[in-house]
């Protein structure tokens, strides 16, 4: 059948159909509302998502003050002191003895013996310390400052009276195997005694190195409360 000149229905079927605007990804609205105005976007909510709760804060024990830590480094003081007469009774107890005709006779150096001693002392301090302070962190750790305080003054005090009572259970045996007429001297060099003045240090030293060392290692600040676990 022929086509009629300027008949356009052949055009118009043949003609593809223009293409939208693009819209960025965002869906137009269609439809009209009953006011005459378009309809509104469609609202999208957004995923549920669950709620993160932040990570707990580790718990935290209250600092013990007043009169309950003021008793905890009392009592640690009294501990240190008590102990002292035990390791001075221990300390001559375990400590070489001095042969003093051998010493008399040039076949004993007495320097190396005192030595020795004194070695024995710091020994059974250095133990007695370290048993101190890991009891103090385990009894008494959220005490506060008291306790370090009383583990240092009664440290002192306690290897005080060791050394003293040592010197009472050793000495007189040992001068009394010297002759009559011994020098001071001599008897000086021969007593049983602590020759280094510094190993008093060596029970406080080691009891307060010992409870530093446990309260970091237990995640606690120098300052206190030890943190719970």
């Amino acid at each position: 059948m022929a086509e009629w000149p300027g008949d356009s229905r052949g055009a118009r079927a043949c003609s593809r159909p223009e293409a939208e605007p693009e819209t960025g990804g965002i869906a137009e609205p269609h439809g009209m509302t009953e006011a005459g105005e378009p309809a509104a976007y469609p609202v999208v909510e957004p995923a549920a998502y669950p709620a993160v709760e932040p990570p707990a804060e580790p718990a935290v024990a209250e600092p013990i003050t007043g009169r309950v830590g003021l008793l905890a480094g009392l009592v640690c003081a009294l501990a240190m002191l008590l102990v002292g007469p035990l390791l001075g009774l221990l300390w001559s107890v375990s400590a070489p003895r001095l042969d003093v005709q051998a010493v008399l006779s040039g076949a004993m150096s007495v320097f190396g013996v005192q030595s020795t001693i004194d070695a024995y002392f710091a020994m059974i301090c250095a133990v007695a310390g370290l048993v101190g302070g890991l009891v103090a962190y385990l009894r008494a750790a959220d005490a506060g400052w008291p306790v370090p305080i009383g583990l240092a003054a009664g440290g002192i005090g306690g290897s005080l009276l060791a050394g003293w009572v040592g010197h009472l259970r050793r000495s007189g045996q040992v001068l009394d195997a010297l002759p009559p007429n011994a020098t001071p001297l001599l008897r000086d060099l021969v007593d049983f005694q602590v020759r280094a003045t510094g190993l008093y240090l060596v029970l406080p030293g080691v009891a307060l190195l010992v409870l530093s060392v446990a309260l970091w290692a237990g995640g606690t600040a120098p300052g206190w409360p030890r943190r719970r676990r």
